[in-house]
């Protein structure tokens, strides 16, 4: 077995020793431990996994269909795929999550098309918080946020000009960001570990603009490297027994008008650890790790099991 494949197998008997532990999350579990199992090259068992999880209904059940259909996929049963998402439409479950699930999973195979059907199916279950999600600052962070932004992307993908809910989608920076700056909110002198850490970071739209005006600030220049070094950094917090990990997102804007009101300086911590803590106290928090369906902390267009999430970073 390859070392990747014998990875995502452990990982996914990691998964499975947490069934009864987790019993109210089995079929997340299960199509969790599916996908590893189809990682390592045991489809059989990715299979029956599944199968289980579907039957157990719900929209987690309904989320497992679109993790068949990958399998199924990937197996060159295609029919047998679609037929799983034709069950899924038929099925007609009342959250978004599937169907963005299953537009995305068109979109990795160029069936643009049906994708962008899917998208509109997700778009049209969007309850009207999620949409009023939108108007907010971190809207790129919300699920309304990712699932319109990938229409948009489906959308140019076929031609076609954009519409209204393509301009209501968030902006979407350079893939993926820069930079991140990291202040550690907790006792640092303490022997045991602090019961919350926070993460002051920039969201990827934000880094070009925050690089341009504080290169001395954002200065790496690898995103991919930058992202996996906070993500392994969160891991390894976890382990050490920190009992909650907040990320908060900062951008050029509210940094700016943070230091004219407040007379500080952008590039001193100081002032950064106090915009930190006024935007804690404003409720704009990103508790990490996010759920595994839930889109990725780091303002990526995709769920976060699918990237920083994924269970052994490259």
């Amino acid at each position: 077995m390859k070392p990747r494949s014998a990875e995502a197998a452990r990982f996914a008997r990691e998964l499975e020793a947490e069934l009864d532990e987790y019993p109210d999350e089995r079929a997340e579990i299960l199509t969790d431990a599916a996908d590893q199992w189809h990682r390592a090259g045991d489809h059989d068992r990715a299979v029956q996994l599944l199968e289980e999880a579907i039957a157990h209904g719900g929209e987690d059940g309904a989320n497992a269909r679109v993790g068949m259909a990958e399998v199924l996929f990937d197996l060159g049963r295609d029919d047998e795929a679609r037929a799983q998402l034709d069950a899924l439409r038929h099925q007609r479950p009342p959250s978004p999550v599937p169907y963005h699930l299953a537009a995305e999973l068109l979109e990795e195979r160029a069936d643009h098309q049906n994708s962008l059907t899917w998208f509109n199916m997700a778009v049209s279950r969007l309850s009207e918080q999620e949409m009023a999600d939108l108007d907010h600052e971190f809207a790129a962070f919300s699920h309304a946020g990712s699932v319109l932004v990938g229409r948009r992307r489906v959308r140019e993908a076929l031609g076609i000009p954009p519409d209204e809910l393509d301009e209501s989608a968030p902006p979407v920076g350079p893939d993926p960001f820069d930079d991140i700056d990291a202040l550690i909110d907790g006792p640092a002198d303490d022997v045991r570990p602090p019961a919350e850490v926070r993460v002051l970071f920039w969201p990827r739209g934000e880094v070009a603009r925050a690089h341009e005006i504080w290169p001395r600030l954002v200065e790496h220049g690898d995103p991919e490297a930058t992202v996996r070094d906070r993500e392994r950094a969160n891991r390894e917090l976890s382990e050490a027994g920190v009992g909650r990990i907040t990320m908060v997102p900062l951008t050029t804007t509210v940094l700016i008008e943070f230091a004219a009101r407040t007379g500080g300086d952008p590039t001193d911590e100081t002032t950064r650890r106090a915009c930190m803590d006024e935007i804690v106290e404003a409720g704009r928090l990103i508790t990490w790790p996010p759920a595994r369906n839930a889109p990725c902390w780091c303002g990526a267009a995709a769920k976060y099991k699918k990237c920083c999430g994924r269970p052994h970073l490259d």
